[in-house]
């Protein structure tokens, strides 16, 4: 069954599913009524875990995770924006124009659904009968199945250490791996084991040791020492979202390249970026057969290929 669907950070995610956030703040409307699929995005805002009360080790993303009625759409001026205080949580300050989408009713899915976020409105196939379930119960059971799979949703990249077996060369290259958010069909139900893991990039040599306090600050970031990094390590380094977008960005855009003084503008421009740049970025050089094509363009702006 199709449905329509919208995407939220976390955890906004989570308190609508729970009853407690029933007005979301849009800029926009819509003439969409009924059934509204709830998809939590990637991005996780801890200072607002932190201001409801939400863990947010154990939130789940990059998955539909239950179904909500949209009951209405009101335009909210300042006043009533303030009025509405309790049923919008403050996600965003207020600016005009804003819309109050009305939320009722929330089910759960029994099992979280990977599917890949989009801007606006999009459709999901959801099989309602088999998949919602009313309460809590429903979470839990997918939560106890990412448990026993090892996915930790705050950690969805893997740095590993490589060892170079050609004689000459550095003692290890370094390859970042990114857990797909929707893998193939048949393993698409969390039970049956991890979500996939995937190969974005492999550095090493000259490249690696100009980016090196990059990495070495990533890994700080994710709880790690920079004696951690050893020639001979078998455990992968796991890091969070945005921790592997910076590098995987980084890496994709300086891997071809010989000059150091362009290794380096691009090391500057990527570690000054902001996060939506950052993602943005990310998508385009990662995503299709234009991916080439958007890494060239990225090194032509941060340093004029």
């Amino acid at each position: 069954m199709k449905v329509k669907a919208l995407s939220f950070r976390q955890p906004w995610a989570e308190l609508i599913l729970r009853g407690i956030k029933t007005l979301d703040l849009r800029t926009w409307t819509t003439r969409h009524r009924g059934p509204l699929a709830i998809y939590a995005s990637k991005t996780v805002e801890r200072e607002a875990c932190r201001a409801n009360g939400v863990n947010a080790g154990q939130l789940i993303t990059g998955a539909v995770l239950g179904v909500v009625d949209l009951v209405g759409i009101v335009e909210l001026d300042e006043a009533s924006y303030h009025a509405r205080t309790a049923e919008h949580l403050g996600g965003r300050s207020f600016r005009p124009p804003m819309y109050g989408w009305e939320l009722a009713n929330p089910r759960l899915l029994l099992e979280p659904v990977p599917a890949r976020g989009r801007l606006r409105l999009f459709e999901v196939d959801l099989d309602e009968d088999e998949r919602l379930e009313a309460g809590d119960e429903g979470r839990e059971v997918g939560r106890a199945d990412l448990a026993a799979a090892g996915w930790d949703p705050e950690k969805p990249f893997e740095l590993r250490v490589v060892r170079e077996t050609n004689s000459g060369q550095a003692p290890y290259r370094i390859a970042l791996y990114q857990r797909l958010v929707e893998p193939p069909v048949e393993d698409r139900i969390y039970s049956q084991g991890a979500p996939t893991m995937e190969r974005v990039v492999e550095l090493g040599g000259h490249a690696l040791r100009a980016v090196a306090d990059q990495v070495l600050e990533a890994l700080r970031e994710n709880d790690y020492k920079a004696t951690d990094l050893q020639p001979g390590r078998r455990e992968p380094f796991h890091l969070s979202e945005e921790s592997g977008v910076r590098l995987g960005l980084l890496f994709l855009a300086v891997r071809p390249l010989a000059k150091m003084e362009r290794v380096e503008a691009i090391s500057h421009g990527i570690r000054t970026m902001t996060s939506e740049e950052l993602y943005y970025w990310y998508s385009k050089s990662t995503g299709g057969p234009a991916a080439e094509r958007a890494q060239k363009a990225l090194r032509v702006l941060l340093a004029e290929e």
